[in-house]
């Protein structure tokens, strides 16, 4: 996502927690990967952005220790739990927030946000028939049996329809009920293979800031209690 400058009251919400509090840039669709680039890849590699350079960043300069907890919302949704996946010894809990979070239910989409940013939808993971290993080495769902047993794990989703937050007669949102199915898959699974999963389908609640920041304050007791930072 857009870094710092588009996390919401994320500084209020964290003020009190005796951590170091990062949130670097994740491009408007990086989609937390190492592009395939037609087999060529290269650039973009916000993976290896984020997971080596921002982390050697932290650990030189500021003295950051091995206890990390990882946490984002829609695209960084999927980031922080495929990230924690993909790296089962990099993150001691995980939390995401409306995130695509079963990317198999999103393809088309998926690439149609990738056009809208006017770059090439096959360079990111391929086709998602012709490149499907690809494309479920890349989706947090797929991984989750790498992660151990009591893992804690918390999922956040609204249902699409007009919430607390939102005016009465506001529009039903449907990439948040589309999100919403994919939290359920993730639960469901993560519950069967024996994580820690606080789940949080809130029902009514849509694609927006005010649940987003509700879901951090609800997760953030988990995440600094995984880390030490209470």
């Amino acid at each position: 996502g857009p870094g710092s400058t588009g996390w919401g009251n994320a500084a209020a919400i964290t003020a009190n927690t005796p951590a170091l509090i990062v949130t670097p840039e994740g491009g408007p669709a990086g989609f937390y990967a190492n592009w395939w680039n037609q087999g060529r890849y290269g650039a973009p590699a916000w993976e290896t952005f984020h997971l080596t350079e921002v982390r050697r960043i932290l650990e030189q300069q500021l003295r950051a220790n091995d206890r990390r907890a990882v946490a984002g919302l829609s695209m960084g949704g999927h980031g922080a739990l495929y990230y924690a996946a993909r790296y089962p010894t990099l993150f001691r809990a995980a939390a995401s927030f409306s995130g695509l979070v079963n990317t198999a239910r999103y393809t088309t989409g998926i690439q149609n946000i990738v056009r809208g940013q006017g770059l090439q939808p096959l360079d990111l993971w391929g086709d998602p028939t012709a490149q499907a290993a690809l494309w479920r080495e890349h989706n947090a769902y797929e991984l989750i049996s790498r992660l151990p047993r009591g893992f804690p794990v918390y999922v956040s989703s609204g249902n699409g329809l007009p919430g607390p937050f939102d005016a009465p007669d506001r529009t039903p949102d449907a990439l948040e009920a589309v999100l919403d199915l994919m939290a359920g898959d993730y639960i469901a699974r993560a519950q069967a293979l024996g994580l820690s999963v606080t789940a949080d389908r809130y029902g009514p609640g849509t694609h927006t800031w005010p649940y987003w920041e509700r879901s951090l304050t609800r997760s953030l007791p988990m995440l600094a209690a995984a880390i030490g930072a209470t």
